[in-house]
């Protein structure tokens, strides 16, 4: 995991990244502290790119992907930020070497296997006797549950219509007919070698809960989340989009913008703060609570409203059996929702007005120090808990202003500067 955040205001935007990577293996987990996840998306303009979770995309390095993306950039520049992506993500889809079709399908099969996986336990949890009896009986049980929680997705992800871009006109009949043996391997190794014949419908359906699921804008455990910050060449104020890219299927890059994480600064909006992969510390200070903790209370005052209504109805008893159902058929979900609505308004008001009027006026200095302090904070709550310290080592700072263009504050090397001055002589050849 890792712990990134960028901070705008109208004079530059200030990105910082911990150098902590997590590798696991057959044997449990590694944690490493040197990897790097802040870049210049150019060598002339102002404009960068930080990168979390995987560290690859189809089995290639971002680090690679966007240094001969920089390469073959130049000197050429766009009039907004978003013109970057786009030209980007147009690379990234057009160097068949990151996802030739054999790695496509692999990078399926691999989804798609441990989605079935996740539905065949889920179905085993809701009745175990198939694995402590495999008869014929348990095993009829087995599909009758599986078929129950395939229903249950597609009646939830059928009906979803907020695509990924490239999989909007992407129709089942495609799908299948890519997929086929893939999902034949499937059927081997998950189910006819475990002595369960599953019927052609149910298969089917299997197939259609995948299909749901990979065009819809989900995140999977594969995904990287690239966030371009910086300036266009018409631009006068910063921005910040993130893209969240997975796999490619079909030759469909599977990637999505959240709108509700975009930043863009404006007369309307001088200051933002927009943090990414582990931001439980950072949206405590920029709230006010923790996350966690203003769920927990959430959830104690629902129980507790729930408690006061027993208690009415244990008082009233049976004198009064009209008013005793118009209590217990109160909606309670209505005056919790009032309750997270002021919260919201107290946190607005008293915590968020006030830290983004602050960063609005931060000078570039002061942003960069938000920005460094910030990831430390959360590298120190893991670091003095007993939670995993999957957020540590060098914090990576850089500020892009208009002015000045992409700026190193601090930087980690994994070389000594002083013995290959060729590598800065020949960084803007």
């Amino acid at each position: 995991m890792t712990a990134i955040v960028g901070i705008l205001n109208k004079q530059a935007v200030a990105m910082a990244a911990d150098s902590a990577v997590t590798i696991g293996g057959s044997n449990g987990k590694k944690i490493f502290n040197k990897a790097n996840k802040v870049f210049a998306l150019s060598k002339s303009h102002p404009v960068g790119i930080m990168i979390y979770n995987a560290a690859s995309f189809m089995g290639t390095p971002w680090e690679t992907i966007i240094k001969v993306y920089r390469k073959q950039l130049k000197d050429k520049c766009f009039n907004t930020l978003n013109e970057y992506q786009v030209d980007f993500l147009a690379f990234l889809k057009s160097k068949n070497y990151y996802t030739d079709d054999v790695i496509q399908r692999d990078f399926l099969e691999n989804f798609s296997l441990n989605l079935v996986n996740t539905i065949i336990n889920d179905a085993i949890a809701v009745n175990n006797s198939i694995t402590l009896n495999p008869t014929p009986e348990n095993r009829a049980i087995f599909l009758q549950n599986l078929e129950v929680k395939v229903d249950s997705l597609i009646d939830i992800w059928s009906v979803n219509t907020d695509f990924c871009p490239e999989f909007e006109n992407y129709t089942f009949e495609n799908f299948a007919i890519y997929s086929n043996a893939i999902f034949d391997t499937i059927n081997q190794i998950r189910f006819i070698q475990n002595e369960v014949i599953i019927s052609d419908e149910l298969f089917l359906k299997i197939k259609r809960t995948i299909f749901y699921l990979l065009r819809a804008k989900q995140n999977f455990n594969s995904f990287t989340g690239l966030i371009f910050t910086g300036f266009g060449e018409d631009e006068i104020y910063p921005s910040l989009i993130p893209v969240f890219i997975s796999m490619v299927v079909d030759n469909r890059l599977h990637y999505f913008i959240d709108n509700n994480q975009t930043a863009k600064i404006s007369n309307d909006n001088s200051g933002s703060i927009k943090p990414f992969a582990q931001t439980d510390v950072i949206d405590t200070i920029l709230t006010g609570i923790d996350p966690s903790l203003d769920t927990i209370y959430t959830s104690n005052f629902e129980e507790l409203l729930k408690k006061y209504n027993q208690t009415i109805l244990d008082a009233i008893g049976d004198t009064n059996p009209l008013l005793t159902e118009q209590i217990t058929n109160l909606d309670t979900s209505l005056i919790v929702n009032e309750f997270n609505s002021l919260n919201q308004q107290i946190k607005r008001e008293n915590y968020i007005a006030p830290l983004m009027n602050a960063v609005s006026n931060l000078d570039k200095e002061d942003l960069a120090e938000m920005a460094e302090s910030l990831i430390y904070l959360t590298y120190l709550k893991r670091r003095i808990t007993f939670a995993e310290e999957s957020v540590g080592g060098p914090v990576d700072v850089a500020i892009i202003s208009k002015g000045d263009g992409f700026v190193w504050i601090k930087r980690k090397h994994y070389f000594r500067p002083e013995l290959n001055q060729h590598f800065f002589d020949n960084y803007f050849k």
